[in-house]
């Protein structure tokens, strides 16, 4: 059906380049796909491990595996890649540090290799901020070291390296994307970008206090992936043809302390936040400087934390 459905969309459509979103059904996914669709043919390209919603009728779906080079052979003319899929859990990374090398390092170059045949337009990888690890300092440009604390920093960073390595190999025109934390009203408890602010917003709307671990002083930098959404998009149509890389957060620094008290204002309850230890290995702070990608796409997020929170406190159950 979706199949079918597909090849009538592309007969109405046949004009529109068309772009490959590998792990295209997780949220940065369905962002995407909202801000792509009316200018672009879409082939979303995901195993449905941690699916965040169901495949749009008006997509070519294709259920698969990157690190299987066979499902490759399954998807139609591609004119340009944007490639989420990875494994995202640093918890499951040092648990298993072969398999998240496996997806995030082996599936990328599989996803590379098929770029390159395919003679992409261009090739968008998106990364992580866990590659820096604790910041030399801040804010955080493109160009801090990368010095990652767990395998999954370490495995995001040597994916950038090989994209970053094709493009001056084989002349993949090629942009990296670091985001910071991620946050929508349809990401998990266990979302390894912003799951404190779930947690703090169901602890909220049962009654309880949040709970902070340690001080709350430590400080991220929240934005929301409608914003995310629109800078990828900003970046896939960037045409300097050489392999740039652009961090894409709100370039504001929040203390977990600012978080619990907005949540609790928004929420009218009279509650007081509850502290607990503090988790060890936590990075004290983190924020990004957006200079690049103000200067350069023109990008503005445009959703405050206060706005995006706002948001999340309707829909969240």
């Amino acid at each position: 059906m979706l199949l079918k459905s597909f090849t009538l969309y592309v007969l109405m459509s046949s004009k529109r380049k068309t772009i490959l979103i590998t792990g295209g059904l997780g949220q940065i996914g369905y962002y995407l796909y909202e801000e792509l669709k009316s200018q672009y043919n879409l082939c979303l390209l995901d195993n449905k491990s941690s699916s965040k919603f169901e495949p749009p009728q008006d997509v070519i779906f294709i259920e698969g595996d990157i690190i299987d080079s066979e499902v490759f052979s399954k998807l139609p003319e591609i004119d340009f890649v944007i490639h989420l899929a990875a494994q995202i859990s640093i918890e499951k990374s040092t648990q298993s540090p072969l398999f998240d090398a496996e997806i995030n390092i082996m599936g990328t170059l599989n996803v590379l290799e098929y770029a390159l045949k395919q003679n992409v337009q261009k090739f968008v990888y998106i990364s992580s901020a866990a590659i820096f690890g604790h910041p030399e300092f801040l804010p955080i440009t493109e160009d801090h070291p990368r010095n990652p604390l767990s395998p999954y920093g370490l495995s995001k960073s040597v994916a950038e390296k090989y994209v970053k390595l094709f493009s001056e190999l084989y002349n993949l025109n090629a942009a990296i994307v670091i985001p910071f934390n991620l946050y929508s009203p349809i990401q998990a408890e266990d979302d390894p970008y912003a799951g404190v602010i779930y947690k703090f917003i169901k602890q909220v709307k049962q009654g309880k206090p949040p709970v902070i671990q340690g001080k709350g002083d430590k400080s991220r930098d929240f934005v929301h992936v409608k914003d995310a959404a629109k800078a990828i998009k900003l970046v896939l149509e960037d045409d300097k043809g050489n392999v740039t890389v652009f961090n894409i957060g709100s370039g504001k620094s929040t203390t977990i302390n600012d978080l619990a008290r907005l949540i609790i204002e928004i929420s009218g309850k009279d509650l007081i936040p509850q502290y607990t230890d503090a988790r060890l290995g936590d990075i004290n702070h983190s924020y990004s400087s957006i200079d690049r990608a103000k200067r350069e796409l023109n990008y503005n997020p445009v959703i405050s934390l206060k706005e995006g929170l706002e948001e999340l406190y309707l829909k969240l159950q």
